[in-house]
């Protein structure tokens, strides 16, 4: 049985340029520019999703900007920022799994309580700073930082006091149940009654299946 990964990479390309999908899903976020695949369109601050032989064209007048997380199977892209092994949500055998694409944002100070997520995922910070503490270690993510979070693998996460807003991008692999559902699931009673302070856009949300072959 192969092994199935997930990529982070960030790029650019000329507008009028083409770009293959040559892994089993990739997921576009784009920072600048739109681009086009078949009848469906996306521009800044949006995601659009391929599948595997599908053909992205980078439509705008300008260059594109964009964050790409790639799912292959055997082996991850070559240049990836981070990649990592993941595994298939816990649901029935062949079942379809949610592919979702979205942005989490903070204002300033701003924390996301100890949680945990159904999916594995990676994030890929894109404006201020983020302090993210896991149970055996703790890091600050800063523009540019990609970081991998496992299913179920508890974590805090607090945007930094000194910048107006904080915001990453993530790409998670989830049970097909939480379609339109949001996954965070808040660890300890009291603090999640507490009012959350950060937004969630989601961008991409499409079931998928992904057999590790």
């Amino acid at each position: 049985m192969s092994d199935l990964f997930m990529s982070v990479t960030k790029g650019h390309n000329a507008a009028g340029s083409q770009h293959h999908c040559d892994a089993l899903f990739s997921g576009f976020w784009f920072s600048k520019g739109e681009a086009s695949v078949g009848q469906r369109h996306a521009r800044r601050n949006e995601g659009i999703l391929l599948k595997n032989e599908e053909q992205i064209s980078f439509s705008g007048p300008k260059a594109t900007d964009w964050i790409r997380f790639d799912i292959t199977r055997d082996a991850p892209v070559d240049g990836a920022l981070l990649a990592s092994k993941i595994a298939l949500p816990a649901q029935p055998e062949n079942a379809a799994c949610l592919l979702r694409l979205d942005q989490v944002t903070f204002p300033t100070g701003a924390a996301a309580y100890r949680h945990v997520h159904p999916g594995d995922g990676i994030r890929f910070l894109v404006n201020g700073e983020l302090r993210v503490i896991a149970d055996t270690h703790q890091d600050t993510a800063k523009v540019g930082s990609a970081w991998f979070e496992a299913a179920n693998s508890p974590v805090r996460a607090e945007a930094s006091t000194t910048h107006s807003q904080t915001s990453f991008v993530r790409f998670m692999v989830l049970p097909a149940a939480y379609v339109g559902q949001p996954t965070i699931r808040i660890l300890d009673e009291a603090e999640a009654q507490l009012p959350r302070k950060q937004v969630t856009q989601r961008h991409i949300d499409e079931l998928a299946y992904l057999s590790p072959g």
